[in-house]
Order: structure tokens, then sequence, then C-alpha cells
């Protein structure tokens, strides 16, 4: 059998040819795979609504603390801790006096601390400063946790009075929580959901659809805020500072639509 050799004056045209073939099947291909991609993405822009629904729930906070701290001065070490003795019981009769129960009351921390000034001295005309021992301060602070938030509310800063009678006090700004949050956790959720899914039936009828499955729910943080605030965060507020409080929360929903 004869082989059959290709002429060299064929083998150009031939290669141009099967370059210009199998680029045009590659644009081709390109065209139909890209043309695909973009109906699926046309097709999941058009068919999916994403809504927010929004719960909130006015809760009184039912646990209550503050701290005040009574101090002393003295040079001598006996006479400042008899006198800060005196200073705690006369505290301890004020909190009584304002309605506070023993059970509610608690020994934070007691310290005593030697202070420094610093004087100057003139020695063979030179003057050098040093630090000599001043004083001795005494401090005793005592924590009030209360479930009667009423009680704290009107009552916390009355221990100032003691400030009449020669006593060194200091009242912390009472705090205000709510002991049990996760009790109102899944009531929230709920009525957060009820109102995405009721916003977006109401979008997918007006654009002339129905509402089909869900796809992707989301739950935001709680916020525990103030009442008539807006302050929000990534990771969540929770304010210490009013009895009144207001806990929200955000659900972000996807519904499929046919």
């Amino acid at each position: 059998m004869k082989s059959f050799t290709v002429p060299p004056s064929f083998r150009t045209p031939m290669i141009l040819i099967s370059c210009v073939l199998a680029l045009t099947l590659g644009v081709v291909a390109s065209s139909w795979m890209l043309s695909r991609f973009m109906l699926r993405i046309q097709h999941t822009t058009e068919k999916i609504i994403t809504v927010k629904g929004v719960a909130e729930r006015t809760v009184r906070a039912d646990l209550g603390t503050f701290s005040c701290t009574v101090s002393v001065k003295s040079t001598v070490l006996e006479n400042g801790y008899a006198g800060l003795a005196a200073a705690t019981r006369m505290l301890r009769g004020k909190l009584a006096e304002l309605g506070f129960n023993p059970d509610e009351i608690e020994d934070d921390s007691i310290d005593c601390s030697s202070v420094s000034k610093t004087v100057k001295i003139r020695e063979n005309g030179k003057e050098t400063s040093t630090d000599v021992f001043d004083y001795y301060l005494f401090i005793h602070t005592l924590r009030v946790r209360t479930a009667r938030v009423d009680v704290m509310a009107q009552n916390a800063f009355k221990i100032y009075d003691l400030a009449a009678q020669k006593i060194n006090i200091s009242v912390t700004r009472p705090e205000y929580y709510i002991s049990a949050p996760e009790q109102y956790k899944l009531e929230l959720v709920d009525e957060a959901s009820a109102a995405a899914a009721q916003r977006a039936a109401t979008v997918a009828q007006k654009c002339g659809s129905r509402l089909g499955a869900l796809l992707t729910a989301r739950q935001g943080v709680i916020q525990i805020t103030r009442p008539a605030s807006n302050d929000t965060t990534d990771y969540g507020v929770y304010d210490t500072t009013s009895v009144d409080k207001v806990m929200r929360l955000v659900m972000t929903m996807d519904f499929a639509l046919k």
C-alpha cells in the first residue's frame, strides 16, 4: 500500500482552517456558558425576596446593684481602723433606715494604703525632692444587690446625707438588670419572624407574585436599651441606667417567589 503525503502547498491552508474552526467553536461554547450563567443570576435575583421583621418588648428590670464606700484618713493605724469601723456602722444604719435589708448588703472590699507626699529639702546649697509618709487611707466598700428596684431608685443617693455628719462617702450610679432575658428571646423571635413573613407576603402580592418557601433566616442580636433610644451595635447593647427597658430583635429572612 502506498502512503499519501499532503503536499507542502496544502499544509498551511489546512492549519489555518483548523485554527479558525477551533476558535469559532471556543467562542460559541463560551458565549453559551456565559448566557447560562447570566440567566441563572437573573433567575435567582428575580425569584428571591429579602425582608426584615422587628419585634420589641418593654421590660422592667428585676435586679439592681450599687456600691457605697466610706473612707477615713489617719496617721495612726489603730485610730484609722477604729474610725473606719465607726463610719461603716453609720453607713449600715443609713442603709437600714432607707429600707435595705441586711441580706441585700454584702462586704465588697476593705483596704488600707499608705499615702506619701513630696517634700523639698535644701542641703549644701542644693534642693532635692523626696517622698515621705503623710497618712494612712482606710476604705470600706459595701455592695447592695436587691430585687426591689423601686426602693433602690428612690433611695440610693440619699446615702449622701451622711456627709452632713462628716463621713467621707461615695456612691456609684445604680445599675438595673433583667435577671433572665432568655425568657423573652423565643417570644421576640416568634414575633419578628411573623412580622417578616407578613411583610414579604404584602410585597409579593403588590408585585403580582405569590410567596414561596422560606430559604434562609438570620437572627440579629438582642438590643436592650432605654425607652425612646435608637442605640444599636453589632454585638448588642445592654443599658443598665434605666429601670424600664426596651428589648429589640431583628430577623432577616429570604423567601422564594412563585
